[in-house]
């Protein structure tokens, strides 16, 4: 399989998850690229969740193999991770890759133009610090928890008019 288009930031400086709109009826995207030139990508909170959850599986194996860590942010203030101008693409998710080379983590992304089904979907390849992959990881998580509440029986979402819990019925 072919692809069309190959996005690459070899040292990139703006790495965040957005959300857009209220709780049960967000969309989620990352900024991914430089403040001036930059991709939207969309993706579901269940990719954003997953991805958050590699990073801090990959943070944890490189801890074991005596890799050092940057040490996680004292502050839980928004960075100025905010992408200016409108993007210079919109994709989405297809797949994703995360890795780690010679100091740098490494996301690869299989992407496709926004409402597309084309065949031969793009990349993206996108090498991050550690640090800058700690904050994504810590901000993907803020960002997934301030959904609506999960229900503690049946891990459905509730929603504010209510909740039609399966396991009372």
């Amino acid at each position: 399989m072919g692809t069309e288009e190959r996005y690459e930031y070899n040292e990139v400086t703006l790495l965040s998850p957005f959300a857009v709109g209220v709780p049960g009826k967000r969309t989620f995207f990352l900024a991914m690229g430089e403040k001036n030139s930059w991709l939207r990508i969309w993706l579901e909170k269940e990719n954003l969740q997953a991805l958050a959850l590699a990073i801090e599986q990959l943070l944890f194996s490189l801890s074991q193999e005596g890799i050092s860590l940057p040490k996680a942010a004292k502050s839980s203030e928004p960075s100025d991770d905010t992408p200016s101008g409108l993007p210079s693409a919109e994709l989405e998710i297809v797949q994703m890759t995360l890795g780690y080379e010679e100091g740098k983590a490494i996301i690869e992304l299989l992407v496709r133009g926004t409402g597309s089904s084309e065949q031969n979907p793009s990349e993206v390849y996108c090498r991050a610090s550690l640090a800058q992959l700690r904050e994504l990881r810590s901000q993907a998580a803020r960002l997934c928890a301030a959904g609506r509440p999960l229900c503690p029986l049946c891990g459905g979402p509730i929603d504010p008019a209510g909740h039609n819990c399966p396991k009372l019925n």
